[in-house]
Parts: structure tokens; sequence; C-alpha cells
């Protein structure tokens, strides 16, 4: 294995509920796919709960969310994690103050951001069957 592997946090925002936007190409496949993802609270919870297994979805607040996703960095193995935030990720004042911490204490953690994806909430609709 190369030392140069690095484990990944993509931030993802949600779309409002209720939003007829259509999510970004493949960021539920994101979330289905993260070994954890992490969430802040209020809304995103369930977003992240509707496509990712409940024991790899983490709630975190602004002020404990440094130190948990570096503790996850530190001892896993490289993979990817999801930081699902409420809105748009850019105008979150906590997520900005968690970024900035992550790069003092995880500098090795690959943190991306990518502009204008957010995940859509599941619709609420009867069930078939």
């Amino acid at each position: 294995m190369s030392d140069d592997v690095h484990p990944g946090l993509v931030v993802l925002g949600t779309e409002p509920a209720g939003a007829s936007a259509p999510a970004g190409h493949g960021v539920e496949d994101l979330l289905a796919e993260a070994d954890t993802v992490f969430t802040f609270p209020r809304g995103p919870e369930s977003v992240a709960l509707f496509y990712a297994e409940a024991w790899r979805v983490e709630r975190v607040t602004p002020g404990d969310a440094v130190a948990r996703i570096t503790a996850w960095a530190d001892a896993a193995p490289p993979g990817t994690g999801v930081l699902l935030v409420a809105g748009e990720p850019s105008g979150d004042v906590g997520l900005g103050a968690v970024l900035d911490g992550l790069a003092c204490t995880a500098p090795d953690l690959d943190v991306r951001m990518p502009a204008g994806t957010r995940v859509a909430p599941p619709h609420r609709g009867p069930m078939i069957g």
C-alpha cells in the first residue's frame, strides 16, 4: 500500500424539503458507499439514514466534529467519509470553523466540497407493496 493514500472527506449539503431541483450526479452513491457519514444536527441526519445504513451514520455538532472526524481519519484505513450539512455548505458558519480545525488537526485528510452538489431528501409518499 502506498504511503501517499489518505482518507478523504466529502462535504455535501441538503436540498430544502420539497425542493424540486435534482441532486448532483452521484451524491446519493457517495452516501451509500461512504465508510462513515457524519451529519450535523437537524435535517441532514434523516437524509443520511435514507441513503446509508444507520451504523455508518454519526451525528456530530460543530463543537465536536473536529475531534470526532480527526479520530476517524487517524483510525480508519484510507477511505471516504461524508459530512452532510443542512442547506448550502458554503453558507454554514459552523462548517467553516470545522474545516479550519480539520486543516490543523488532520492535515493529511483530503477534504473536498464540490460546488453546488447537494442531496435531495427522499420524497414522502405511500409505501408500495
